[in-house]
């Protein structure tokens, strides 16, 4: 997520009011600059990228599974593309929940909590033979890792001054990029292994059911991290228990500069009541009562004035999802059957796909089942990650020398043309090229519309606003992931014009948006 560098915090207040009354109390952001950025934050950064991390690598991870795993479950292009969407279901179910509930009840505990169970799913999954009870397993791990992807963000971006906040931002997004090299590496190291465990008649252990393990293996890490981190002090502030506020700043102070608080001269947290009244929401014992007060909370966004620009952004952020998120699960499967034998010099990539229906075909005639990733599939899928990373990493520049409506429009524009172009292109290297840039800057997009979601409405709405929006930008990747599980083999050339389309829709629409 990208917001303008230097951009007041609304909750914070100015420099010269806090140095005229320290008497009150100090401001929790001018007690961060007294402490400085030390060890702490570093932690609080890595942390938070583990966690990213991990929700990327088993959503983004199936689209390898559902190659490796194809003969053991038996599974059509339909089946692989419902395998690939359970866990993004599972995210747009509880996506805005964890976010509500850790307002509620502190970002740690959320984090911990869902984060473990995730991954204890994840792990059961591991020796799952059947392949619904497999897919009903994978929703769930989405549901509870939902609790990392709804609130990672804004646990990290409480411990930064609001200067600092833009940049850590951008890097902690660095670890998507991370992951789509991640990814592709760790099943290339794991794949490369050829063993079978027999456990029963009709069960047999294979490497590919290793890829979970290490695709979780960041959120274990990130989880022990979480451990020996405190809870925000801003959101104990804003809970009103400035006591135990106090206590997490002067360890932070301890642990980054070998000081107390009173070295500091700072005796008192100022509390801010209205802050407060914004951010606590009341959670019930009764789950009737929850509901009303999550759907109290959340109505400002459906009037006026925040109504039209926020539907546009959920709009438009459902096409960003769609076209890249949707595609790129596909990616793998698509360059393993261009890397194929029976893709020849001078075929498209549907003609590709068709060949590879009619091989296909002869292999069931034959009995035979083929689950093998050429190895060049993995190169392009790391070179894609690799352009991934160099892309957040010029984003935040290009953003500010033209600005986020011309970032935003430009990227897709050049999106939809390579999409279009894909249709007709028969060099491999360019069809690569192409697919690597249609993929990348909708996905850098994201980013960039989530700094606008978050200027168009007020403080206490920008948690909601924004949950809202990816949860609802999630939702596309289900749909987009599904439609190539129903398009690609039966009607390529429109799958493609369908996404160039659309993301020059979002193209469109992105005007709309004061940014």
């Amino acid at each position: 997520m990208n917001t303008r560098v230097g951009q007041q915090d609304p909750e914070s207040k100015p420099v010269d009011s806090l140095q005229t009354d320290t008497s009150a109390g100090h401001e929790y952001e001018e007690v961060l600059d007294l402490i400085g950025f030390g060890r702490v934050q570093w932690c609080v950064l890595l942390a938070s990228g583990l966690l990213l991390m991990m929700v990327i690598n088993e959503t983004m991870g199936m689209s390898y599974i559902t190659i490796v795993s194809q003969c053991d479950f038996e599974t059509s292009s339909m089946d692989k593309a419902v395998m690939s969407a359970a866990s993004f279901i599972g995210i747009f179910c509880s996506s805005y929940f964890w976010g509500y509930l850790s307002d509620s009840i502190g970002r740690k505990s959320v984090l911990l909590y869902t984060t473990l169970t995730g991954n204890i799913v994840s792990l059961i999954s591991i020796f799952i033979p059947n392949y619904w009870i497999y897919v009903v397993a994978r929703y769930f791990v989405g549901f509870f890792i939902a609790g990392a992807s709804s609130t990672t963000y804004a646990y990290l971006g409480e411990f930064f001054v609001t200067r600092l906040r833009p940049t850590i931002i951008n890097y902690a997004t660095l670890s998507v990029g991370v992951s789509t090299v991640y990814v592709p590496a760790v099943a290339w190291l794991v794949m490369s292994m050829h063993w079978s465990v027999e456990v029963t008649e009709t069960i047999s252990f294979r490497p590919w059911r290793l890829l979970t393990f290490f695709y979780l293996l960041p959120g274990v890490l990130g989880i022990i991290m979480l451990f020996r981190l405190p809870e925000t002090p801003k959101l104990l502030i804003s809970m009103g228990k400035i006591d135990e506020a106090y206590v997490v700043l002067n360890w932070i102070a301890l642990q980054n500069a070998g000081k107390t608080l009173e070295d500091f001269k700072v005796k008192k947290i100022k509390s801010d009541i209205c802050i407060g009244k914004e951010n606590i929401m009341t959670v019930s014992n009764s789950p009737t009562v929850s509901f009303k007060n999550m759907w109290k909370e959340t109505l400002p966004l459906f009037k006026k004035p925040y109504l039209r620009n926020f539907c546009i952004s959920c709009l438009v952020m459902v096409g960003f999802f769609f076209s890249s998120a949707g595609m790129a699960l596909w990616y793998p499967e698509i360059l393993n059957r261009l890397r194929s034998d029976i893709a020849e010099d001078d075929m498209t990539v549907c003609d590709v796909i068709d060949a590879s229906i009619d091989q296909a075909q002869l292999n069931v005639t034959t009995n035979i089942c083929n689950d093998e990733v050429n190895t060049r599939s993995y190169i392009d899928t790391i070179i894609y990650g690799l352009v991934l990373i160099v892309g957040y990493i010029l984003i935040g520049f290009v953003m500010n020398q033209i600005g986020r409506k011309l970032a935003i429009t430009i990227s897709l524009a050049i999106a939809s043309t390579c999409a279009a172009l894909l249709v007709w292109i028969q060099n491999e290297i360019i069809i690569i090229v192409c697919f690597c840039l249609y993929l990348v800057l909708p996905g850098l997009c994201v980013s960039v519309l989530s700094g606008a979601v978050v200027d168009l409405v007020p403080t206490h709405l920008r948690g909601k606003a924004l949950c809202i929006c990816l949860m609802l930008g999630r939702t596309g990747s289900v749909f987009g992931s599904n439609l190539i599980g129903i398009l690609l083999e039966s009607h390529c050339t429109i799958t493609f014009g369908v996404f160039s389309g659309l993301v020059f829709g979002c193209a469109v629409l992105s005007f709309l948006i004061p940014m």
